[in-house]
């Protein structure tokens, strides 16, 4: 898809979600914006669906190979000092 297809997807699906008043699932204000994406294009921004495209993609390595994999733990698991010295 396009930046401009994105956005436009994009904005039926928060149309959707907002008529509805958060009776629709996911799945259904997907399904709408996949169906009804054209509708929304004169709403649509080049720039947003930029932006919506870059947010969906994984972050990159540092060195560019690959991506990164993000572990999330607890700060109580895992004290700081115990990160001071593990480096």
């Amino acid at each position: 898809m396009n930046p401009l297809e994105v956005s436009a997807c994009f904005a039926a699906y928060v149309w959707c979600s907002e008529v509805r008043r958060g009776k629709a699932t996911h799945d259904e204000a997907a399904r709408f914006a996949r169906a009804n994406w054209a509708t929304f294009l004169p709403a649509a921004h080049t720039g947003w669906g930029r932006l919506l495209m870059r947010l969906a993609k994984p972050p990159r390595r540092a060195d560019g190979r690959g991506t990164l994999r993000l572990y999330a733990e607890r700060a109580g698991e895992r004290p700081i000092e115990g990160m001071a010295e593990a480096i």
